[in-house]
């Protein structure tokens, strides 16, 4: 059973080229650039979510404005 960072979530209350910023500190990938933009928030993707069991999504909250996106990675 191994978890894996999914997204990162950023409320708008941030601005866009700090958002990218904290996205990639959090991913640590310079190749995983695809976010999306949605009403309230920007949502940066790690692992395509093809990748995962869609039942072991989990979020963590790390403050009012991040949350992170974790789940099970499918076994080959």
């Amino acid at each position: 059973m191994t978890y894996e960072l999914h997204a990162v979530i950023i409320s708008k209350n941030i601005p866009l080229d700090e958002a990218i910023k904290i996205s990639q500190e959090i991913i640590n990938n310079k190749k995983r650039t695809f976010y999306r933009e949605t009403k309230n928030s920007y949502r940066f993707r790690n692992i395509p979510k093809t990748k995962f069991d869609k039942k072991t999504f989990r979020s963590k909250k790390i403050n009012k404005n991040i949350t992170l996106i974790f789940g099970e990675v499918l076994r080959k």
